[in-house]
């Protein structure tokens, strides 16, 4: 009886040549140098201190890729021609809609992911929708910008208020070195999780020791927790409620509590855990194993030390966030504001 295999057999598997890394046999798609290779707006060296905003502070750089191999043209009729201009508006139109769908505005920037490693990744520094695929019905991540300069001085003090909030709980905290992909920064969690201790089966994320030092303060921080998952959910739904509404579904019928102290079943909750980074965090290329169709996530630029706000230039590392398997990236470069994003955790890998 011979074996049908979905996916070639493991014997027979061919290891990706790369291209930035002569000699050597691994995935490009996870090599950083092939990663830079392919990203126009990155350094050649990764891991130099620059100022947003500004150039980095490496000489010679390369600003460009080799351009992508072009189809020969085509000797179309006139019929054939018109038939493409049809078919052309007529996509177009579908994905204005999956736009208004999902994200509520036609006019935002789409990419559709295409996992070869000999294009270049598209970095976007505005807001814009990924798809899956040319059907436009499966959304891989939505991403908007907010600049301080037209934010609402009301909302602004929310996001204040969260960074203080944040800051003070990883006082009571240790960092969470039990994420493998993680190289650089600091990375801590509120809400409910699988506990530890024995005879328990779920916690509160705090350490002992140093919550034994201010157990008040400690309590009423917790108390604030609730007003935390309203804020982080009304941003979510206001970003796209249909993404917002398929998390909350699946999430309901686990009767497991909300972002707070009290372990009872919540009704308008979407989520028990957050999970929030410090000191410029870096993860090597992974994807995630979460359950939940969609995790949100927000980049805030604060001060670490007070938790205020950073409205203007801000000195930092990096300033890209890059999906490499699916053909693009977030360029925070010279941006002040606030960005918002839901995306696909176990679908991409960044």
């Amino acid at each position: 009886m011979r074996k049908k295999y979905l996916n070639p057999p493991p014997n027979t598997l061919e290891t990706p040549i790369c291209k930035s890394c002569p000699g050597e046999a691994h995935d490009p798609l996870e090599c950083v140098k092939d990663i830079q290779r392919r990203c126009p707006r990155l350094p050649a060296v990764s891991g130099l201190p620059f100022r947003i905003g500004q150039s980095p502070l490496i000489k010679n750089a390369p600003t460009t890729c080799a351009p992508c191999p072009q189809p020969a043209p085509e000797n179309l009729s006139n019929k054939q021609l018109r038939h493409r201009a049809f078919k052309s508006a007529q996509q177009l139109q579908h994905q204005k809609d999956a736009n208004l769908k999902f994200a509520g505005q036609e006019q935002i920037m789409a990419h559709v992911c295409r996992k070869n490693r000999d294009i270049n990744i598209r970095m976007f520094h505005k807001s814009f929708i990924a798809y899956a695929d040319s059907c436009c019905k499966h959304i891989v991540a939505i991403v908007k910008f907010y600049p301080f300069a037209t934010m609402d001085s009301s909302l602004m003090a929310r996001f204040q208020t969260l960074s203080h909030h944040l800051i003070a709980q990883s006082k009571f905290q240790n960092p969470n070195y039990s994420n493998g992909p993680a190289y650089a920064g600091h990375l801590f969690s509120l809400g409910w999780r699988k506990a530890y201790e024995s005879k328990t089966t779920v916690g509160i994320t705090g350490i002992a020791e140093k919550v034994s030092r201010d157990r008040k303060g400690w309590e009423d921080l917790q108390t604030h927790l609730p007003e935390v998952n309203r804020f982080i959910g009304e941003r979510f739904e206001a970003l796209s409620k249909p993404l917002f509404d398929e998390v909350k579904d699946h999430f309901q019928p686990l009767e497991a509590p909300g972002l707070s102290p009290d372990f009872i079943t919540n009704p308008d909750a979407f989520t028990c855990h957050l999970s929030f980074t410090l000191n410029n965090f870096a993860n090597q290329c992974h994807s995630d194993r979460d359950s939940s169709p969609y995790t949100f996530v927000t980049w805030l630029p604060i001060n670490k030390s007070t938790g205020q706000l950073v409205e203007g230039p801000l000195d930092g590392f990096g300033g890209e966030f890059v999906f490499p398997k699916h053909g693009f990236g977030i360029d925070f470069s010279g941006f002040q504001g606030v960005v918002d994003s839901p995306q696909k955790p176990k679908e991409l890998c960044n």
